[in-house]
């Protein structure tokens, strides 16, 4: 078992520590790799130091998304990479767990949610793994709810520590986060006598939010209902309705400029934005109406 050898670390070249991580997946040596990060912290971080460098890599993100890696091995990675970044200066948390997320596939965030205690203790991470859950595992996520006798109400209250334009970016980020928790404010969860006033005010702001995403929502079903996203998505974009885009660069004229790209990843999650094309030509068409006051 070559990762065995500490001149392996030392010596190895960026390529031959992905080829490694790529690799190791396949056979059972991971498992034993896992255990060994386990007992030794110190060998735990310099793995984690080479796959923090390689995280944006296929083969690194298949790495982590392995069954052998316990939540707990999970866990210290996502906190590795916190500091990381945190000493690198001009931390955002937000943006932080935004790209942590997209390390981890649906059933990897389940089994990191698992660890109830730790994700109690941050719910900012625990709002970006629920919005990882897709619908199979989000029911998986309701019977672990169930199994340690937590209510739905416990469960919204995760955001009561968060600030507003926080859980508006995360669930702009996230339709389906969004979509679950708008599903259980309005069938699920009843408005009770026991709530106390600070729970009730928690679940009047968390309504707004959700309803001033709504409004988003209504606006991309129109457009759906108006324009063939699937027949335009297979176009070149000089072939696709102008139309379309001319009403989402209307709409998102009259928002602020640090609340448009967040809607716009709503958008495209929703379809009724194509692709990162169309991102980046209606963000640069904004930028420019609020220059010179128009947008080409």
């Amino acid at each position: 078992m070559r990762w065995k050898a500490s001149e392996f670390w030392k010596n190895a070249s960026p390529n031959e520590l992905l080829d490694f991580f790529q690799s190791i997946e396949q056979g059972s040596d991971l498992k034993s790799l896992a255990d060994h990060m386990l007992a030794e912290e110190e060998f735990c971080d310099l793995v984690f130091e080479y796959l923090w460098l390689l995280r944006s890599e296929e083969g690194s993100k298949r790495f982590l998304n392995d069954d052998n890696l316990t939540p707990e091995l999970l866990m210290k990675f996502i906190y590795f990479g916190y500091g990381k970044q945190f000493l690198s200066g001009n931390f955002d948390s937000n943006a932080y767990f935004l790209q942590i997320r997209s390390l981890f596939d649906s059933a990897q965030s389940l089994r990191i949610l698992s660890l109830a205690e730790e994700m109690d203790r941050d719910p900012t991470l625990k709002i970006h793994l629920l919005s990882n859950l897709d619908p199979q595992t989000w029911e998986a996520y309701f019977d672990i709810l169930e199994g340690k006798n937590m209510t739905m109400q416990a469960l919204l209250g995760i955001f009561s520590n968060l600030r507003e334009n926080e859980i508006r970016k995360i669930l702009l980020n996230s339709h389906t986060l969004y979509y679950y928790l708008r599903m259980m404010m309005v069938s699920g969860i009843k408005k009770s006598v026991d709530q106390t006033p600070k729970e009730m005010e928690n679940r009047v702001r968390l309504e707004s939010i959700l309803d001033s995403i709504h409004v988003w929502e209504t606006f991309c079903q129109g457009l759906g209902e108006r324009f063939d996203f699937k027949s335009e998505a297979n176009l070149s974009p000089n072939k696709r309705d102008p139309d379309r885009l001319s009403l989402v660069l209307r709409e998102l004229k009259k928002l602020p400029a640090q609340d448009r790209g967040d809607v716009l990843v709503y958008m495209r999650g929703n379809g009724a934005v194509l692709d990162v094309w169309e991102e980046t030509t209606i963000l640069s068409a904004l930028g420019n109406f609020d220059r010179v006051g128009k947008y080409f």
